[in-house]
């Protein structure tokens, strides 16, 4: 009898998690029409508008590589919606059905981890990862990340199911996912990295165990070489699309910012690190993520790691594997963004993108390990040292940043945005009431693991998920919401091209562009048929290259607007764009 209570409260408890997910997408889906970050979630666009036929080039190559695996889920998108606000919307649709999916595949990962815990108590853990508000702000936008979060919970899935019991299927579809993360985002290289650690680490324990001979032995090192092999080849094939995507959508554009996102751009870091400088660059850049890691998590990673750290002594390959994993892409990051202590840009010092999505496991055996194993107060206290200290040392960090910090991105440091202001930065304060608050929260987590073994009502894990969704939606409200009036405006720029294009203008459409975000990422989406000219702007001199049928589009705010009127008869003002063309009897050039 109590069986079958605990598997019906764990049926509440999943049909709750996803209401709450689905809830948490829809109300504010009417009011999104379309991109929030530039110019990153229009190259996923980009690519997959290629795959289609569309030729997005010339916009797309004003920005940098963005890598093709999430083009694949956007492409049929593309393909069924001729128009941009449901295709938009359709794809956030698809990103919260990968993230509900997460949330069964991470029960199942709980099960392989947490043998001893109810099924009760597992959904719940699961809830709570699935709540990460950095998860559920990314399922809202078009960002790789939703994908990718999904994508790192099968491939640990499969992973651990291979650790349990390898066979050749197991090993071809743990290629296929390690492959598969890789080419959704190329900063994911620590995750291919580790399945082949993995693998070869687990062969070779194996072949020892069965005394380096017989038919068990062969089978396994088969087994081993064949996913190794199919992971090298999936990488080369990556790789040479890769090349290809460049070469179609970016090579138009200015190449110094093409590569900012491929390894071309970066491998002198690796150099660096052997320097005094280079390493220097690389601690003080550690003390921002190690103090992301904490607040995004209230602690309850460091928790997670050590917990994981402690079955990897008892030569637990499952726990070693999650390790190795988390491990390999703390180092990406980091190595990445090795001397952003210096840079202006405040969320690349406190990233958490790049890590973001190894954080909700490690959140999930951090409060398993609180709640279960005991001595909760010295790990929360000792998680807490973890983030004053790391604090201490990124405030010192951010004092003796000469540009302030003085450009924010937010929505690239969910976990720790919530108290930033992007209209009048204070990096100091922003970190200081983060610390603040991460510490209050791990108060409320202990006097919650308090009470549960007092009184052992599992239930009470609910008000951690309540207090998810609620920065979940502040994070959501903050960045995306607040934006989308100005993205609306766009959307009605485009359509006002689309109405000049059916009343018979035929001229070419360009953007005069001088720099700043591309908002006209938006417009290019949103005529998908047309192919935007983009002038770079140097000078004055760039008007004369344009014609006397032309479309122009220009930023609102730009000096320029003071020399279009004399050489166009009407124009259009909406959103980021003043839009001019000459009219009946206009005036020609």
């Amino acid at each position: 009898m109590a069986r079958l209570g605990c598997e019906a409260g764990a049926i509440w408890i999943k049909a709750l998690v996803v209401i709450l997910l689905v809830c948490l997408c829809f109300y504010g889906l009417q009011g999104i029409y379309g991109f929030s970050l530039f110019p990153d979630e229009f190259g996923y666009w980009a690519s997959a508008a290629s795959l289609l036929g569309y030729d997005f080039s010339n916009v797309s190559a004003i920005g940098s590589f963005y890598s093709f695996g999430y083009s694949l889920v956007l492409s049929p998108v593309l393909l069924i919606f001729e128009d941009s606000i449901a295709a938009y919307r359709a794809a956030v649709i698809i990103n919260l059905v990968f993230q509900c999916l997460s949330f069964f595949i991470l029960i199942c990962i709980s099960d392989k981890l947490f043998e001893d815990a109810d099924k009760i108590f597992k959904a719940l853990l699961a809830g709570a990862c699935v709540l990460y508000p950095s998860w559920v702000f990314y399922t809202q936008m078009t960002m790789s990340e939703s994908l990718l979060f999904f994508m790192y919970t099968v491939v640990v899935y499969v992973m651990l199911c291979y650790l349990e019991r390898p066979s050749l299927i197991r090993g071809v579809l743990l290629a296929f996912a390690a492959v598969y993360i890789y080419s959704v985002h190329m900063r994911t290289v620590g995750i291919v990295a580790t399945v082949f650690i993995v693998v070869v680490a687990d062969a070779f324990f194996r072949f020892k165990k069965s005394g380096r001979s017989g038919e068990t032995a062969g089978r396994h090192g088969f087994i081993a070489l064949s996913t190794v092999v199919l992971l090298a080849a999936g990488f080369i094939v990556c790789l040479i699309i890769k090349d290809h995507v460049i070469d179609v959508l970016y090579t138009s554009g200015q190449m110094d910012r093409t590569y900012v996102n491929d390894y071309s751009g970066q491998v002198s870091k690796l150099g660096s690190l052997f320097s005094l400088k280079g390493m220097d660059d690389f601690l003080k850049s550690l003390c921002g993520k190690i103090l992301y890691l904490g607040c995004a998590s209230f602690g309850t990673a460091y928790i997670g790691i050590y917990y994981l750290t402690k079955r990897a002594f008892k030569k637990d390959l499952k726990a070693l594997s999650i390790l190795i994993a988390s491990f390999m892409q703390f180092m990406v990051m980091c190595i990445y963004l090795s001397g952003s202590s210096g840079w202006d840009r405040f969320d690349l010092f406190l990233h958490g993108r790049y890590f973001d999505f190894c954080i909700p496991i490690l959140m999930m055996t951090g409060i398993y390990d609180l709640f279960q194993n005991g001595d909760h107060y010295r790990k929360i206290i000792i998680s807490a040292l973890i983030i004053a200290a790391s604090a201490l040392f990124s405030c010192l960090l951010v004092i003796a940043n000469s540009t302030g910090f003085s450009d924010p991105h937010g929505m690239l440091m969910i976990g720790m945005s919530y108290f930033l202001d992007d209209e009048d930065v204070k990096p100091l304060e922003t970190i200081i009431f983060n610390v603040m608050f991460s510490l209050l929260i791990m108060c409320i987590i202990l006097l919650i693991v308090s009470i549960y073994i007092k009184q052992a009502n599992v239930y009470l894990l609910c008000f951690i998920h309540l207090l998810l969704i609620v920065l979940s939606y502040h994070a959501c409200n903050h960045f995306i919401y607040a934006c989308q009036t100005y993205i609306y405006g766009d959307i009605q720029v485009a359509d006002e091209i689309s109405d000049l294009r059916i009343a018979g203008y035929e001229g070419d459409i360009v953007l005069l562009y001088e720099g700043g975000l591309e908002y006209i990422d938006t417009v290019q989406l949103r005529l998908r048929y047309e192919h935007i000219n983009v002038v770079y702007v140097d000078n004055l001199d760039a008007l004369s290259s344009l014609k006397e049928d032309d479309l122009v589009l220009v930023d609102y705010r730009s000096a320029l607007n003071e020399q279009l009127p004399g050489t166009y008869n009407s124009s259009w003002e909406s959103g980021h764009f003043e839009l001019y063309y000459n009219d009946v009897g206009g005036t020609d050039l």
